[in-house]
């Protein structure tokens, strides 16, 4: 039997969760991918309506994936963290589903891009939001991920939006330095190369 790949995962996802109204996006590595960065990866993020945990938990059944049970402090994660780290119980494959919260992630749903998977059209978070929630988690492998999207040049980043979403969101958590970091990474992306000097 062939091993699913990820758009598999995500079309099993979004024919259980449509059906339910439960909206979703995918976000994380997989997103940087699918925006057109270089990016290594075998991990699939995505975010959901906040929904109680148990029927989550059943509704993406139906997509094959169970509440992992290798994972110390399990509950904690989904009660206080909104965290559901889930597997895929057939090929071991791993799903981190983040319950959304109020205020910017509820935002996203609305803003939320599709792309086309063979039939389906899966919900990937909006590229310049992508780029936010980057700079917010700020270690250095999502600070990579932000250069990769900046080189990758797509026409979907609106350098000035993201600049006013890091504002605003600074503002909300009380963090000057969003915007400072993030220009960072613009200027390391932007940076040419100096002429050799002719000896």
């Amino acid at each position: 039997m062939r091993k699913p790949t990820v758009a598999d995962h995500l079309r099993a996802i979004q024919a259980a969760l449509a059906p339910q109204k439960i909206r979703w996006f995918v976000f994380g590595a997989q997103a940087v991918i699918a925006a057109g960065a270089v990016r290594q990866t075998a991990d699939l993020d995505i975010t959901t309506d906040d929904v109680p945990a148990p029927r989550l938990i059943e509704v993406l059944s139906e997509a094959g994936l169970a509440l992992r049970d290798d994972i110390e402090g399990v509950e904690d994660l989904v009660e206080h963290h909104r965290i559901l780290p889930m597997v895929h119980t057939r090929t071991g494959y791993q799903v981190d589903v983040v319950r959304a919260g109020p205020g910017l992630e509820q935002q996203m749903f609305d803003r939320s891009i599709r792309r086309r998977m063979g039939r389906m059209q899966i919900p990937f978070v909006e590229t310049n939001d992508l780029l936010v929630q980057k700079t917010l988690a700020g270690r250095e492998k999502d600070l990579e991920d932000v250069r990769s999207l900046l080189r990758s040049a797509s026409k979907e980043i609106d350098l000035a939006i993201v600049r006013s979403r890091l504002r605003e969101l600074g503002a909300l958590i009380d963090d000057s330095t969003l915007v400072a970091l993030f220009e960072l990474q613009v200027a390391a992306t932007s940076k040419k190369k100096s002429p050799r000097r002719r000896s």
